[in-house]
């Protein structure tokens, strides 16, 4: 079975008429005839009945033809993918990122890319940092942005690139009497009721060894999975936390304050998996993110 049987087969199912399809294939119509005597006796059964100069389709050729128009259409997908996928002004990206960098880095640096390339469309998926990096194993991701960025864990396996340094803040209710401080060190929180992040986010490991290095054990009073639950529980009076920043802190009830002594960052990347062949759009992002970074990482006070 042959491509050029099934266009032909189609073509002449949808005008009915031998002649009609040569024409609009420009194809002799003694090759089409031709073939769709092959595709006939490999099938073993006519698939028309002629009558005068039309014809119609015979009960095989009516089961037969939505299969070959489906694989008729999924190999013009599948060209237009090809196309798409060497084209760095079009196609999609499947990106994932933890939720804790999709409050604040992520839609920044997305919209900033957009301006630039507004064909390329966006796959999204939050999830933990092991569970991307899983997802880029198996070939449902391209890229990952992970935090905190280590080569000693991502190993070979994952190549990738730095992106840059996000600070952290401590996250207070508007009413806390050291909500009004420009800087806090950690050591000032020692009797501080916590809202983290479940164990297995490694936000909360970052958090739990900064308060462990200034001297402390941190008193855990909420666990939650993602930063809106746990900014809410802030508002609410039910603890502080140390979060990435966020615009709409002020308008939430709660305020963020600067870490001292020394301030805590964490470092930020894009990853994907050794075997996979990026696409043109996914190679320009990551090149935009890596020359971009410094405008979307900027806190604007």
């Amino acid at each position: 079975m042959e491509l050029r049987q099934l266009i032909y087969f189609r073509t002449v199912a949808q005008m009915q008429h031998v002649t009609r399809a040569s024409e609009h294939l420009m194809v002799a119509q003694s090759a089409i005839s031709r073939q769709i005597q092959l595709l006939e006796q490999e099938l073993g059964a006519p698939l028309f009945f002629r009558e005068g100069k039309r014809i119609r389709l015979s009960p095989l050729g009516t089961r037969f033809l939505p299969h070959a128009e489906r694989i008729l259409r999924n190999i013009e997908q599948a060209k237009a993918e090809t196309q798409s996928f060497r084209n760095p002004h079009a196609g999609t990206i499947h990106l994932g990122f933890p939720h804790s960098v999709g409050v604040y880095y992520v839609p920044r640096l997305i919209a900033a890319f957009q301006q630039e390339f507004p064909e390329v469309s966006f796959d999204l998926v939050q999830a933990r940092v092991s569970a991307l990096l899983s997802q880029l194993r198996d070939g449902d991701l391209e890229l990952a942005i992970v935090t905190p960025w280590d080569t000693s864990v991502l190993a070979e396996r994952y190549p990738g690139r730095f992106l840059t340094e996000e600070p952290l803040f401590i996250v207070l209710p508007e009413q806390h009497p050291l909500c009004q401080r420009k800087e806090i060190h950690l050591s000032e929180l020692r009797d501080e009721p916590f809202v983290v992040f479940k164990e297995g986010y490694t936000l909360r490991k970052m958090v739990w060894d900064a308060c462990i290095e200034a001297g402390f054990v941190p008193r855990i009073a909420f666990e939650a999975e993602e930063t809106d639950t746990i900014r809410a529980f802030v508002q609410a009076g039910l603890g502080i936390s140390v979060l990435p920043p966020s615009e709409t802190a002020g308008a939430l009830g709660i305020r963020e304050v600067a870490i001292s002594n020394p301030p805590l960052q964490r470092a930020i990347g894009m990853a994907w998996w050794q075997d996979s062949a990026l696409s043109a759009a996914a190679k320009e992002f990551v090149s935009f993110a890596s020359k971009s970074v410094p405008v979307f990482n900027k806190r604007v006070e």
